[in-house]
């Protein structure tokens, strides 16, 4: 028992009672607050009407603060202990916004089959309804995730030395945050994190044994990554800029771990992590390095060729992903497929590229200029680019070639991106403060006229297909996971597939158990590129579709004369290796194969291929599946991202009344804000 003041005793079960009591009156009066607040709101579902002035909801909040002080006086008194807080408020708030994400899903119309029958109209307008809802808590939810890093004030503040443009930028921030223009929220967010990731990313890439390795060693000043002949797994490996040497493993299942530097070749090389049994996901290096300080992050990518063939199809994955791409290519040998086949992807994705011919010590200086000559021919005349071609060397003295190389060449092309992405930096942050200042002088003439007018035919148009989007990305997600899901059970089809294939080869030729197991893995590898290929597709219609969106509003706005940014597009597909599932299938063609023929031979090779690759090939599909799941999570949230910080200013433009409607900025609070950003700098 507790002793209070006086004589009298409160007991456990009196301490119970009181703060329980004293909790429901706290309760009751921040009910009492929250009505206050809430009357006369924007929400279409409001229970009362504001019939008090700001003057009488300040003194009732006086006052309620005088009871709360009477109530905390009581507990002292009373020696009642002080409850700890249960958690954090944006935490409790992200609770009350997932349960509001359940409540939408209640509204799907297969969950009202009970209520009756719904016309196909109805179902539709519904759908859309729910889309749009989930989209809008889907933003609400994004934010509050952020947590203490959701808070643009701090970013802003890490970022004060980084340029010109954090003045605007936090200016911008003020005033969206006083208007509650978070519509524009999404596009600062995008121009921050641009601003905070200044990385140049190189890919290096090239054939087994080309020396990517030791080119990065001697970039870097130590020996860091695997050198030797032995083909990488497929797993690029990135190397940026640490206050300390580490390296950190992540897997496709499992937590990431941190290594010394010296057990890399246990995660990166084929002979200590054979076809990538330990399903390594990605490797990221981190370094003190000189050369990495201004924001370089150099990729070593695996290895191209047939040493390496998984591990290829995962480096053409990574290509659209990099700002430079190095194409090594050893300078006693010519261009081949693979590499021309780079270079010519690396164009396409809007990167950069260099051709190195690496190993240039092992050439007489009469012989230098004719490979570098004999290589921009190749290039002019089967791919008709200007990829400029340079001679290095790792060795001895003739290391001055690569030292040379990366200060007149690299170092320069760095400075350069430096420079294009700060203009363009500096032009979306003009872009978005004009944005900003169409909105508010949209609402300041409703405020002064007490109306708007009704948007005309084409605004109209525009505000619909802005709103009908989120439906489109519900749509798309669904269409595209339906796709990833069917690979649960795919296995029976694609040994079927295998089976037929395997047959009709062994009908053509005998065949080592060998060469059977690639010619499986061939088969699994075009089969399940034909099925992943119809994901992608549907994700780059989806990604069509809203880019045709945004330019009906901007055709709509004042913004119909600037140039569009395009969305995303959807890269690094994860890659399934075929040959790591083939690789223990024991079988050999049997003897007078043209007297079974091709029929007869189909069942003994699919009976015999259900044995020994069913197993096996459903657990790797479930593994690839579970992949692509999150792979396709993750690019549809990029893609909604990049959507809506286009489209939010758009649609703020476009349709004021609706942002108005929950503000209550006085006229002469927009006005100012008006004036300072139309004569800030920026």
């Amino acid at each position: 028992m507790s002793e209070t003041n006086g004589d009298c005793f409160v007991n456990d079960n009196h301490q119970r009672h009181l703060l329980v009591t004293l909790r429901h009156m706290d309760n009751l009066l921040s009910e009492a607050e929250r009505v206050l607040t809430s009357a006369g709101s924007a929400s279409p579902l409001a229970e009362y009407t504001q019939d008090s002035t700001p003057v009488q909801r300040k003194v009732i909040h006086d006052y309620i603060q005088r009871v709360r002080t009477a109530m905390a006086r009581a507990m002292a008194d009373l020696n009642l202990p002080r409850p700890a807080p249960v958690c954090g408020a944006l935490w409790a708030a992200r609770g009350h916004v997932t349960f509001a994400s359940i409540a939408v899903a209640e509204m799907e119309p297969k969950r009202m089959c009970g209520y009756g029958a719904l016309a196909d109209g109805d179902v539709k307008t519904i759908n859309g309804v729910v889309a749009e809802l989930n989209a809008a808590l889907g933003r609400l939810t994004g934010y509050l995730d952020r947590g203490p890093a959701g808070d643009l004030e701090q970013r802003l503040q890490r970022l004060e030395q980084t340029g010109d443009e954090v003045a605007l930028l936090r200016e911008l921030g003020r005033v969206i945050t006083a208007h509650g223009l978070v519509d524009f929220r999404g596009a600062l967010a995008m121009l921050l994190e641009r601003m905070e990731n200044g990385a140049f990313e190189i890919g290096i890439f090239g054939r087994v044994s080309s020396g990517k390795s030791s080119l990065l060693n001697h970039l870097l000043g130590a020996e860091v990554l695997p050198a030797g002949v032995t083909p990488v797994t497929a797993v690029p490996t990135r190397v940026r800029h640490g206050p300390r040497p580490r390296a950190v493993i992540e897997f496709a299942e499992g937590k990431p771990i941190e290594v010394e530097l010296s057990r890399l070749a246990e995660f990166s090389t084929e002979q200590q992590n054979p076809g990538n049994a330990k399903h390594v996901a990605r490797i990221q290096v981190e370094l003190p390095a000189a050369r990495l300080r201004d924001g370089v992050t150099f990729v070593d990518t695996p290895g191209l060729g047939s040493l390496a063939t998984s591990g290829a199809e995962e480096t053409m994955a990574y290509l659209p992903r990099c700002d430079l791409g190095l194409v090594l290519v050893d300078a006693a040998s010519t261009l081949t497929h693979e590499d021309l086949a780079v270079v010519q992807a690396l164009y396409q994705s809007g990167a950069r590229a260099m051709v190195l011919e690496s190993k240039a010590d092992m050439l007489r200086p009469v012989e230098r200029q004719q490979t570098l000559t004999y290589a921009q021919q190749q290039l002019a005349t089967q791919l008709g680019v200007p990829a400029p071609v340079h001679l290095i060397s790792v060795v001895g003295a003739e290391a001055k070639l690569c030292d040379q190389w990366f200060e007149r060449e690299l170092k320069p092309a760095l400075e350069s991106h430096h420079e294009q992405a700060a203009a363009s930096l500096k032009r979306k942050v003009g872009a978005l403060r004009e944005a900003v200042v169409k909105t508010l002088e949209a609402r300041l003439q409703i405020r002064m006229a007490g109306t708007a007018a009704a948007p005309g035919a084409g605004v109209a148009e525009a505000v619909t297909a802005l709103r009908q989007a989120d439906a489109l990305l519900e749509a798309g997600e669904n269409d595209a996971a339906k796709l990833v899901d069917q690979l649960a059970d795919a296995a029976p089809a694609l040994v079927e597939i295998a089976a037929t294939e395997l047959a009709d080869a062994w009908w053509q030729h005998p065949m080592s158990p060998a060469e059977s197991a690639a010619s499986c893995a061939a088969t699994l590898t075009r089969a399940l590129a034909g099925h992943t290929v119809k994901v992608v597709d549907r994700l780059e219609s989806l990604r069509r579709q809203l880019e045709q969106t945004l330019t009906v509003a901007r055709q709509a706005s004042w913004a119909c004369g600037s140039v569009s940014e395009p969305l995303p597009r959807p890269s690094g597909l994860p890659v399934f290796d075929s040959a790591a599932v083939t690789s223990k299938l024991a079988l050999r063609s049997p003897r007078l194969l043209r007297l079974l023929g091709t029929p007869l031979l189909r069942r003994p090779v699919r009976s015999r291929l259900h044995g020994q690759l069913g197993d096996s090939l459903a657990e790797a599909l479930g593994d690839y599946r579970r992949r692509l799941r999150q792979w396709l999570r993750q690019t549809l949230v990029e893609l909604r991202a990049a959507f809506h910080a286009h489209a939010g200013p758009l649609r703020a433009q476009l349709d004021p009344r609706e942002s108005v409607a929950g503000s209550e900025t006085s006229p002469a609070n927009l006005a100012e804000d008006l004036r300072v950003l139309r004569e800030g700098k920026g």
